[in-house]
């Protein structure tokens, strides 16, 4: 196809940026839509958006109602997003959106999303039709200068936390892992980037509100700095700064900040579940925390519905005891021998380009949106 495409997609704050090309030959539009979850959460799953002189649509999560234009979606996990309406009539309605003409291609972002959608619609009568149209594709990163060299051995072992969500995303272990290291008199230092959410918003966390105050108090401790908030582009630079990133995370769909950090060189310290494991490897370019998982990826726990009492309580304060004993446990060799950090180092970068470099991505998502639009007439 010879004419430059128009391709409107969401404006939203984040996973839009990391689900379409960093550089297209095509024209790709940031557009207005309607916020239905600011409505409920239980429609989160579609919206109405501004298409005024688009060829097609590129949406991330919610699919786009009254167009008559062809689309493709992008989607972290469950699709129709409608978390315990699956029997409902509503999302009937979307699947058969999906299934329909105007839907051109799905596209999940992980084999752990393809997992999920695949056993969520496995009884329907358009299973065979949504399959069809579904692939893996993965988020893309433009891959900045680097250094494979590691922080000096005179230096302190730097490990790096961000995520909002304190408790899930594994903030909690990362400051309880610096006084692990304060107790075994080790070099090593807990930088916290977090606005420190937690509890009922939190799908993972416990319901009491004083659960989180002995890791709150952590962060005042003598080998931990603590940020509120930074923008992108400072927290970029501390993790090119950094030894390791920390996602020891409860529940994740995918962890774009695992593959920010890759992309400048820095190993992550992960657990196994969503889709981490298709991209961290334990000794190549980081390490694996364990948690128990069940067949799709998630934490075996993450259904519990008993989050105010205090069976659940005791179990997340020793899941994040564990994990932060795991965390010193993996790192603490590095801190007497950084040259084994330099090996780490080139192997997440090397993961980057291999997997998620937006100048192999992009390419491939132009000749989907061509495709797209030729077959639309």
């Amino acid at each position: 196809m010879s004419r430059l495409l128009r391709v409107a997609v969401l404006n939203d704050r984040y996973p839009t940026l990391f689900g379409t090309p960093r550089r297209s030959a095509h024209a790709i539009s940031r557009r207005l839509f309607l916020p239905t979850h600011k409505i409920s959460r239980r429609i989160e799953s579609f919206t109405v958006m501004n298409t005024m002189n688009a060829d097609l649509i590129h949406s991330f999560n919610r699919i786009p109602l009254l167009t008559g234009l062809p689309f493709v979606i992008s989607f972290e996990s469950h699709l129709p997003r409608y978390f315990g309406g699956e029997h409902t009539r509503l999302f009937a309605l979307m699947r058969q959106r999906l299934a329909g003409p105007g839907c051109k291609r799905i596209l999940a972002i992980s084999e752990f999303a393809r997992r999920i959608f695949l056993d969520t619609h496995k009884d329907s009568e358009e299973y065979a039709a949504l399959e069809a149209k579904l692939q893996v594709t993965y988020p893309n990163v433009v891959l900045p200068d680097w250094s494979a060299e590691p922080s000096a051995a005179d230096e302190p072992l730097r490990l790096l936390f961000v995520g909002a969500h304190f408790g899930r995303k594994g903030g909690a272990a990362a400051v309880r892992a610096a006084e692990i290291a304060r107790q075994r008199n080790l070099p090593i230092e807990v930088h916290i980037v977090s606005s420190l959410t937690v509890g009922p918003s939190v799908w993972t966390d416990p319901l009491d509100p004083a659960f989180f105050e002995p890791y709150f108090q952590a962060l005042r401790g003598g080998n931990v700095r603590f940020d509120q908030g930074l923008p992108n582009s400072e927290v970029v630079a501390l993790m090119r700064k950094a030894d390791f990133t920390i996602l020891t995370t409860f529940s994740d769909t995918f962890g774009y900040s695992a593959i920010e950090s890759m992309a400048v060189g820095t190993p992550v310290l992960a657990t196994p579940q969503g889709a981490l494991p298709e991209f961290v490897t334990d000794g190549e370019n980081g390490h694996m925390v364990g948690l128990a998982t069940g067949p799709l990826g998630e934490w075996i726990h993450i259904a519990r519905n008993d989050k105010a009492g205090p069976a659940y309580a005791d179990l997340y304060r020793g899941e994040i005891e564990r994990i932060a004993e795991e965390i010193v446990d993996h790192v603490e060799p590095y801190c007497h021998d950084r040259a084994r950090l330099a090996v780490l180092r080139q192997g997440a970068r090397r993961t980057a380009e291999k997997q998620f470099d937006t100048d192999k991505i992009g390419p491939r998502l132009d000749q989907l949106y061509e495709e797209c639009v030729r077959a639309q007439y």
